[in-house]
């Protein structure tokens, strides 16, 4: 075992001395404002339709607390929204 965490200590230790800075800055999809748009739109209307549910059932409504119906009612909305 003492030698197990030998090891694992000198291995960390020369993990810890690398400098790869190769991938930094992070690479960043070319469509990233898009992405981010389309997912401002997504939440928006989840929680556009889940406060519109909250009306009826008068309790705090959340994706899984949905009837089949509603869920279809749902994503419809969302594929409007995403393209």
């Amino acid at each position: 075992m003492r030698d197990t965490l030998r090891v694992v200590d000198e291995e960390t230790k020369l993990l810890a001395g690398r400098t790869d800075t190769e991938e930094f800055p992070l690479p960043v999809a070319e469509d990233w404002d898009m992405r981010a748009e389309k997912a401002a739109k997504v939440a928006e209307v989840i929680d556009r339709h889940l406060d519109f549910e909250e009306g009826f059932q008068g309790i705090e409504m959340r994706p899984m607390r949905l009837c089949p119906e509603q869920r279809v009612s749902l994503m419809t909305d969302l594929s409007v929204a995403t393209k």
